[in-house]
């Protein structure tokens, strides 16, 4: 079953080994376990051209001990198999926006077409991709990074780190991967962390981290508020003013979000603000100052101009 394990059979093998391990998982032999003699007869069987999918549900092992472990070991590598083939599937498939990107110094700043930002620590890589048509918003990361997703309830934000999947639909959170485990912090919104073999996986919720370990056991902690400042450093995820200028709020939007903002009355930069930006994208910021301040806005390229009387 090697060859199987590995990706290495024909789309018509794996249909007949999938259907017999279909069958195994409700069978009443459950309890059996395959020797070795019978795993290598059965896998012939399976592979073999002349055999038919109902031929090959009807196998079965010739010695009467456990079965059920086997079935779960070929399961696990069976949804490893489909996770890395559904990336390679989605990374080829002509998506309209793709990106990959590897940080090579200090904390480096990605800006998604989404909207979203990662903040990715030296050494870390991510391939990102994203297909409206499918409603979703892939990538595959490696590393340490702070991610502030945009909110979007039709559009899944899904990360894969080897065996383990992220799942948001907006928030902000940090992931970092390591050899036998993996950390995720979450600073708002919710997030779920599951894996192969637990799809079901856990749910983590503001100023919570979980470690996955490499038994797959969960392990739910409390950050230290050492550990989130830890998280946020040399970033501009913090955006939160208290009557602040306007003249700082808008050099600090504009170092985030690598834009030029332009005033059409220049009183507008010495108005005070109380406001949190914090994790939100570039339009939500600029739609919550109109909110504010009686001023309009509107977006060309990287260029955001801003119109009205502001404070008066």
């Amino acid at each position: 079953m090697e060859r199987y394990v590995r990706g290495e059979v024909t789309e018509q093998e794996r249909v007949k080994i999938e259907a017999w391990l279909e069958v195994q998982k409700t069978d009443d032999d459950t309890d059996l376990e395959m020797s070795k003699q019978d795993e290598d007869r059965i896998f012939q069987r399976l592979t073999d051209k002349f055999t038919s999918v109902e031929d090959v549900v009807k196998l079965k092992p010739k010695r009467k001990l456990r079965l059920d472990q086997w079935i779960v070991r070929m399961a696990a590598a069976l949804a490893i198999i489909s996770a890395l083939s559904y990336a390679a599937w989605y990374f080829s498939a002509g998506n309209p926006y793709q990106l990959e990107v590897t940080s090579e110094n200090g904390v480096d700043k990605i800006i998604l077409n989404d909207g979203s930002l990662v903040w990715m620590h030296e050494g870390s890589n991510i391939s990102y991709a994203e297909n409206p048509a499918n409603g979703l918003r892939y990538a595959i990361f490696e590393g340490d990074a702070l991610f502030e997703v945009a909110k979007d309830a039709d559009r899944p934000f899904i990360i894969e780190c080897g065996e383990m999947k992220v799942k948001v639909l907006g928030t902000s959170f940090n992931l970092r991967t390591r050899q036998k485990h993996i950390e995720l912090t979450v600073l708002t919104g919710k997030v779920n962390l599951s894996s192969t073999t637990d799809e079901v996986g856990i749910d983590v919720l503001p100023h919570e981290k979980v470690i996955y370990h490499s038994s797959g056991e969960f392990e739910k902690q409390t950050p230290a508020e050492t550990e989130i400042t830890d998280i946020t450093k040399n970033t501009q995820y913090d955006m939160q003013f208290t009557n602040q200028e306007m003249r700082e709020v808008l050099a600090r939007m504009e170092k985030k979000f690598d834009i030029t903002i332009k005033l059409s009355e220049k009183s507008i930069q010495r108005c005070q603000i109380t406001a949190d930006f914090t994790d939100r994208p570039l339009e939500s910021s600029l739609q919550l100052m109109t909110e504010i301040l009686n001023v309009e806005y509107s977006i060309k390229d990287s260029t955001v101009t801003l119109t009205g009387t502001g404070c008066k």
